[in-house]
């Protein structure tokens, strides 16, 4: 449990000067690491019981979640939250050993390498999709509300 903790406290101070270099808003700095944070934290913490992909989705859905409410909360575009989030889950390791297997002709590794970047990639983008869905419905569901609101009182 202390390596969980320790590891979510460098994807902190990682996703933090991430946002930095991705010239987010100040006031976005400390949120974003939160975001990138927990994410990282959830997706140690699903790795004790899931498998990557899955451990991958959930720390995915729940850095959009975040993303998606801090962009409703400072007023910002939530773009500013998924891309230093989203750092610490990048396939870039299976990547790199994919390429690696390929150069030196192991192309079964290679294959099973970028089969799983792929997947995960895949469960990064299904996350973002799910709920910005629930998200946009929401909004949806909110508009009819004001809208037959308006219309009862005329």
């Amino acid at each position: 449990m202390i390596r969980i903790i320790l590891e979510s406290l460098i994807a902190f101070v990682s996703v933090y000067f991430f946002a930095i270099l991705l010239e987010a808003p100040k006031r976005a700095l400390l949120h974003s690491a939160i975001t990138g944070s927990l994410g990282w934290f959830v997706y140690l913490v699903g790795l004790e019981f899931l498998e990557k992909i899955p451990a991958t989705l959930l720390a995915a859905v729940v850095i959009s979640f975040l993303s998606h409410y801090f962009a409703r909360y400072l007023k910002t575009p939530a773009t500013v939250y998924f891309l230093p989030g989203f750092i610490p889950l990048v396939p870039g390791e299976a990547v790199y050993r994919a390429v690696f297997s390929f150069i030196n002709g192991d192309y079964g590794e290679g294959q099973l390498r970028l089969s799983e970047a792929l997947l995960i990639s895949g469960a990064i983008a299904v996350a973002i999709f799910i709920v910005d869905a629930i998200f946009s419905l929401q909004t949806r569901l909110k508009t009819i509300k004001i809208v037959k609101q308006e219309e009862e009182n005329l």
